[in-house]
């Protein structure tokens, strides 16, 4: 069942100070062209002042297709930042989906719970350039990417048939198969 998704990404961020000056260059940059992606940028896009934790979570679960998380020293002591971050996360465990996309604005390390994906460094100047480009990224489906690179790849034979024997070139000289590797200490 194929979910369509009101926007691109939520963006989890704290609203004050740098951050809220990064999101709104990111929020111009990745919704026009050539990007044209649909971001929801809670305190912007919400209707009413008051921000429910509800709310987040039903954003995030049916409307937002991904989650970029904005990193800095500022959004780290917020506890709002670190709910939206733990709820994204939970909608992703293991990133299987690819769902939480962090992006760091300071040299500060990524917190526990998205430490194993890779983020995108705004704070190196030299990476800068690349940067709009690996979010877009980001967003192409990478199953059907994959899917289609290995449909087009060659064809492999349906039976493989695996050597017995390693070769005796080979550094471990006495190995009797592939299986069961019994090799001696020379």
């Amino acid at each position: 069942m194929m979910t369509e998704f009101e926007y691109d990404a939520f963006v989890v961020y704290n609203p004050y100070g740098k951050d809220q000056e990064f999101v709104s260059l990111m929020t111009r940059v990745l919704s026009s062209p050539p990007y044209n992606l649909r971001l929801y940028v809670p305190w912007t896009d919400d209707a009413d002042d008051c921000f429910e934790a509800v709310a987040t979570a039903e954003n995030l679960e049916k409307r937002c297709k991904k989650v970029l998380v904005v990193i800095s020293a500022a959004s780290l002591e917020s506890d709002l930042f670190h709910f939206q971050l733990k709820l994204a996360h939970s909608m992703s465990p293991g990133a299987r989906s690819r769902k939480v996309i962090p992006i760091r604005l300071d040299a500060i390390e990524v917190p526990a719970v998205i430490r194993f994906t890779t983020s995108c460094d705004y704070y190196k100047k030299e990476l800068r350039v690349f940067v709009w480009d690996r979010l877009h990224a980001a967003f192409m489906d990478s199953d059907y990417a994959f899917k289609s690179r290995v449909s087009k790849s060659v064809s492999l034979p349906e039976k493989r048939k695996l050597p017995d024997l390693i070769p005796t070139s080979s550094p471990l000289k006495r190995v009797r198969s592939w299986w069961r590797l019994k090799a001696s200490v020379a």
